[in-house]
């Protein structure tokens, strides 16, 4: 792996794209100051994932965008493009060639992709870490970073060695994760007091509940009751309203037909008066008396004159009728009205009583309830005191535990610290033993270490060789193996059948199949796809099995029948019957073998040769579903030949019947419309393809055995090696201690004396941490006495309260009160119905009292007409009178006449008589029909007002209905009205019973009785009780998997912290080893070493650095030189490069500070590193370029952007140019 281009654009001073081609060696960048090469670095850091401003020397993130000259603008966006080669699979990813890029706006909005496919920071620092390349870019040695090296914290340098082993990215994993358990811890304890609070709550909650349930049910008998008392009084109004309204109605018809009756006699009798008024007779009378007058004027003009009055004045006597209403009547008709108002104002005296003693019952039902709800306060205020100190008695029982819980805490930890400061001052004494015994000679002679030195490098370098080869070999394995085991662990139509422990399947033949090896290729060939089908035990199985795959559309399956029985099954399926092959002759070329014969006598099989015909085929014309194959194909007799014992089904049942029908025959072979075969033994089918697995189980255990040996070889190759080098270690520090034993004596000197300080601080933190424990122990049992305090006087509070007595809840005066109330409230509606009786009754006074006024006005209006016609009469008479003065002509002729005119007159009169007659008869009728009428409408009358009263009573049941049941008539009626049977209240299952109104009342009556009984009651504690019961239920299982994931989470960090330990362990050791390689290369004559700060604790030591020049006494590394500074950093860091290698480094001028002759020293460690590795150096050395494989020369232009020229150097030749314009 290295790195194969880089390409930026609007990159800082690169505003034009330009492009960087590294070569696998070592590629140089060189150019003025000024002109852009450390950029070069930057966009290397940026890409890969640098998030420090400072880091890329700037003042925010936005800076990087190229931001513009005098001469050309400011850029939108910067995008930097890292390509690397991947062909060694270093990064864990498919790809021989990975490119990772990095796009920031000027907005702020930032992109990362790898292979153009967008993703996160995090995927492309997890992607780097696995390759030893992490957030702390130690691969990138920028300008100022080695003096840095050096300044930085023992801490500080380890995190590098840990970058290095790839094990800081599982360091901030676990800091993260301690972070976020200690901040669960928090929520663990509010969620523990959270649920103990609730589980508090519930019990007081529960017993509100239960009355409350039981509320319920009494409501419910008590709405019930109602409910159906309601209904009955409603039906058996609606019962008597229909029956008045049909009453009414015949009586307003009967009503009609007399006032129609009266009109028509009416009518008759005008037509009748009014015949009478111009009747014949008169005249014929006129005529008789003027001829007999004219004949007998010598009688006498004065009797005839007479005569005539007398009759004038019969027919006004006759005419003239008396008045049908006289004013008596009229006053009557008032008097009555009168007496009608007197009996509204003492109906309304009655009323206003009932309802001063309604409203009197009233309130001393409502003085009684405030009693009642007094009491009930007393009650509920009781039992709250109770309960407040039932559970103030529990928290303090709670407390008085926690206490003691944590004073056993205190007691451990004392004891623990008690342990500590002996041990610390034990380790203070040894060492101080130590100190007291070194005095010992150090200097030993060293002749024939180089040469072991030498040797011991050649080895560990021949191992680390067989080393990479093994662990690379190792690591393809893996991936082969890991593959393999995905193929044959991916989920089908037959592993998905297995995994549903359908009745009569046994399993996978690849797991009931034992091959000997040599053969696995054979079998698999043989086999074909049956190699991963399923095992049925029968073919009924089989066929559910298939259904089950079809309908939850699982994939394809095949499936083998193991226990076919039938004629021939186990003569086919055994092998007793095959010959030994080993007995068989030698084959003969198969040129020469003619037909089948000539096999089978080859094969002593010669009675395979003659194959029978063939059966006619049954006919399947008459059988639906069922058709033989070959009659659907049009094909050559060669396919027909392979279809002829075949049968196309339309599905499985239809497969079913064939088999039954066809079981006789040859062997066939049916195949559903759906697509599954049925053959004698194997049946296929579901819903896709399907893959073999006996070769890839074959090839997964070859590769797990490799993997195994390979392993084996890398333990044994890595033990070597971890000898060799313990080996050249100790030779390393032989041939130094020889060169200057002074000097590793101080050194030894001082870091005991390091040691014993470091362990006189650890004896002085454990003696202050145990003086604290002892502080918080005393203090602890002090609150142990105070909680123990508490808890006793909580309990006595709670038993105190407990001993007082109980309020008493008395309601039972209520009822009698209630039915006062009743009483009164009915003589109420009473009196006021009483009102509204004789209301009705005025209004029916005053109206037949204006009809008598109006009758009277007509009498007088009749009699002023009877005036108008008498003096009409009179003027009759004078007209007669002239008329018979004027007749004395005329005598003569009136002579003859009068004869007729008598006979006329005769017959006028008999016609008058029946007239009056008839006139009598309907005088008296009308009378009797306006009796009959007036009687009517009385009762009419009567009628309205029982149908208002029983409407307005109506209404009120109706008003109740809605107002307490919240029913509406229809919905009353039909599911209470007392046609509908009564559920059993014990038994729901039985059937109900009649409607009974007194058992209604009786029932009504005891559920309010119990209902008063339960005394105060909470309604919504039935809900609160379920959800405060399912919230503590939730609350402690989340609790509990909180708690045993945080336990799991802790377990698998101490193991992780175990492997990380001794993955940095091997870590330092390589880099110490390394240290001590490259050290004296930089420093000839000079002595260095790296050392743990804390040995015994892998995960927290630190790492420290000494360094002594040839020549030098040196305590401090900021007493070096700058040179030297340079060196020692860069010693450190090329250590750890060679202990654990990257794919690649970038070095910043780290050589600026060396003369020649280090700068010879570094380069010569340069050659050494590029070995394994590729360098990216920028630098202004001569002879650091010398050394590259391809050189990229970077100026700055006179528009300020950079512009890049490259050359490789590998050969003598220019091989490009670039230049970014």
């Amino acid at each position: 792996m290295y790195l194969k281009s880089l390409t930026l654009k609007g990159f800082k001073s690169f505003a034009q794209p330009t492009t960087f081609a590294f070569e696998p060696g070592v590629t140089c960048v060189v150019g003025p100051n000024g002109s852009g090469k450390s950029n070069v670095v930057d966009a290397l850091a940026w890409v890969m994932g640098e998030q420090g401003v400072k880091t890329l020397r700037g003042g925010k993130m936005e800076d990087v965008i190229f931001a513009g000259t005098a001469t050309k603008g400011p850029l939108g966006r910067a995008q930097v493009t890292l390509t690397i080669d991947n062909t060694d699979g270093a990064l864990p990813i498919d790809y021989s060639e990975v490119t990772i890029s990095r796009t920031l706006f000027r907005n702020g909005a930032s992109e990362y992709a790898i292979n153009g496919q967008t993703c996160r920071l995090l995927d492309v620092q997890e992607l780097l870490s696995d390759s030893g390349l992490g957030r702390e870019m130690h691969v990138i040695v920028g300008q100022g970073q080695l003096d840095a090296v050096l300044r930085a914290s023992p801490e500080e340098r380890r995190g590098f060695i840990e970058e290095a082993a790839g094990i800081l990215k599982h360091r901030r994993r676990k800091d993260k994760t301690l972070r976020k358990l200690d901040a669960m811890q928090a929520n663990l304890t509010r969620l523990s007091d959270l649920a103990g609070e609730i589980r508090r709550q519930l019990k007081p909650l529960g017993r509100q509940a239960e009355v409350a349930r039981e509320a319920q049910g009494i409501a419910a008998v008590v709405r019930d009751a109602r409910a159906r008392l309601l209904a009955d009084d409603v039906v058996a109004l609606r019962t008597a309203l229909d029956a008045h309204g049909r009453t009414e109605s015949e009586r307003h018809s009967e009503r009609i037909v007399l006032q129609e009756q009266l009109d028509q006699k009416q009518l008759r009798l005008r037509r009748l008066e009014e015949a009478q008024i111009g009747d014949a007779v008169d005249l014929a009378r006129r005529t008789s008396f003027g001829l007999e007058s004219v004949q007998e004027r010598l009688r006498g003009l004065y009797t005839l004159a007479n005569q005539r009055l007398a009759l004038l004045a019969d027919q006004a006597e006759s005419v003239d009728t008396g008045p049908s209403v006289t004013p008596a009547m009229l006053q009557d008709a008032a008097a009555e009205v009168d007496s009608l108002r007197e009996r509204i104002g003492l109906a309304e005296t009655r009323h206003a009583h009932a309802r001063e003693a309604s409203a009197a019952a009233r309130g001393r039902l409502d003085a009684l309830d405030v009693e009642i709800a007094a009491q009930a306060a007393l009650v509920s205020r009781h039992d709250l005191q109770v309960s407040a100190l039932t559970g103030q008695a529990q928290t303090a029982a709670s407390r008085l535990a926690s206490v003691r819980g944590e004073v056993l805490r205190q007691q451990n930890a004392f004891d623990a610290a008690g342990g500590r400061v002996d041990a610390a001052r034990a380790v203070l004494e040894a060492l101080d033993t130590d100190a007291g015994a070194e005095g010992a000679d150090l200097v030993e002679a060293c002749e024939g270490f180089q040469s072991i030195v030498t040797e011991a490098e050649a080895e560990v370098e021949r191992l680390r060789e067989e080393l990479h080869t093994l662990e690379r070999e190792r690591d393809a394995l893996v991936a082969r193996t890991g593959a393999l085991s995905l193929a044959l662990d991916q989920k089908d139509g037959s592993s998905a059948l297995v995994t549903m422990a359908l009745t009569g399947i046994r399993g996978l033949v690849a797991e009931h199949v034992h091959v000997r090896p040599g053969f696995e290729g054979a079998i698999a060939a043989a086999l074909g796809s049956l190699a991963d089908a399923v095992l049925a035990e029968t073919r009924d199985a089989a066929f559910d099995a298939i259904g089950a795959v079809r309908a939850d559309d699982l994939g394809r399956v095949e499936l083998i029948v193991v226990g076919r029985s039938g004629p021939g099954a186990a003569a086919r399926v055994g092998t007793s019957a095959l010959p030994e092959l080993s007995a068989l002759p030698a084959l003969p070329d198969l040129a020469d073998l003619a037909d089948l014969a000539d096999l089978a006598d080859l094969a002593d099989l010669a009675d395979l040769a003659d194959v029978p015909d063939l059966p006619d085929l049954p006919d399947l014309s008459a059988r639906n579903g069922l058709v033989w194959a070959c009659s659907v194909v049009d094909a050559p007799a060669g396919v027909l030949a392979l279809l002829e014992h075949t049968v196309v089904a339309d599905d499985l049942e239809c497969a079913r019947a064939a088999e039954d029908l066809l079981g006789g025959a040859a062997p066939l072979t049916i195949i559903t419309v759906a697509g599954d075969v049925l053959s004698e033994y194997v049946l296929r089918g579901g819903s896709g393809a399907r893959r073999s697995r006996l070769e890839l189980g074959a090839d997964r255990d070859a590769a797990d055995d490799r993997l195994g040996e390979v392993r084996s070889l890398v333990d044994r190759v890595s033990a070597d090696l971890a000898e060799q080098r313990v080996l050249l270690r100790h030779g390393r520090e032989q041939f130094t201690a020889a060169r200057a034993a002074q000097g590793e004596a101080e050194s030894r000197v001082a870091a005991r004396a390091e040691k014993t300080g470091r362990a006189g601080v650890q004896v002085e933190a454990a003696a202050a941490e145990f003086d604290r424990l002892s502080t918080g122990l005393r203090r602890a049992g002090e609150a142990v006495a105070g909680a123990e305090s508490e808890a006793a006087r909580s309990s006595a509070e709670l038993e105190a309260q407990r001993a007082r007595p109980r309020p008493i809840l008395d309601a039972s005066a209520r009822d009698a009160v209630y039915a006062e109330v009743e009483a009164a409230r009915e003589t109420e509606i009473e009196s006021r119905l009483q009102v509204e009786i004789a209301t009705e009754r005025v209004r029916a006074g005053q109206a037949r009292s204006v009809a008598v006024a109006r009758r009277l006005e007509a009498d007088r209006a009749a009699a002023e007409d009877a005036a108008r016609r008498a003096v009409i009469r009179r003027r009759q008479v004078g007209a007669a009178m002239g008329v018979a003065q004027a007749l004395p002509q005329v005598l003569a002729s009136v002579d003859g006449a009068v004869g007729e005119a008598r006979l006329r007159l005769a017959r006028a009169e008999s016609e008058r008589t029946s007239q009056n007659e008839e006139l009598s008869a309907l005088r008296r009728e009308d009378s009797a029909l306006r009796d009959r009428l007036q009687a009517v409408t009385e009762n009419v009358h009567g009628l309205e007002l029982e149908i208002y009263e029983k409407k307005l009573h109506l209404s009120g049941l109706l008003e109740r209905a809605g107002s307490e049941l919240g029913l509406v008539e229809a919905v009353l009626v039909a599911e209470y009205g007392p046609d509908q049977l009564i559920p059993s209240e014990n038994d729901a299952q039985a059937d109900g019973v009649p409607y009974d109104r007194a058992e209604q009342k009786q029932r009504l009556a005891g559920a309010e009785r119990r209902f008063a009984q339960l005394g105060r009651i909470n309604p919504l504690a039935l809900e609160e009780f379920a959800a405060l019961e399912q919230r503590h239920k939730f609350l402690t299982e989340q609790l509990t998997d909180l708690t045993n994931t945080r336990t799991d989470l802790l377990t698998i960090i101490a193991e992780i912290d175990e492997k990380m330990g001794a993955i940095f362990g091997s870590a330092f050791d390589d880099t110490q080893a390394a240290f001590a390689e490259v050290f004296p290369v930089l420093f000839p004559g000079g002595s260095g070493s790296i050392r743990l700060t804390d040995p015994d604790s892998l995960l927290t030591t630190g790492i420290e650095v000494s360094v002594k020049p040839a020549g030098k006494k040196i305590e401090r590394l900021s007493l070096l030189s700058g040179g030297e500074r340079s060196l020692a950093a860069v010693a450190l860091l090329i250590a750890i490069f060679k202990a654990r290698p990257s794919p690649f480094y970038i070095m910043d001028e780290v050589e600026a500070a060396l003369d020649d002759a280090n700068l010879g020293r570094l380069l010569t460690i340069f050659e050494d590193l590029k070995a394994a590795s590729q360098l990216i150096i920028i630098t202004h050395q001569k002879r650091t370029m010398e050394i590259a494989d391809a050189l990229y020369g970077v100026s700055m232009r006179q528009d300020g952007v950079s512009a890049v020229v490259g050359q490789r150097l590998a050969r003598d030749e220019v091989q490009d140019e670039a230049r970014a314009s």
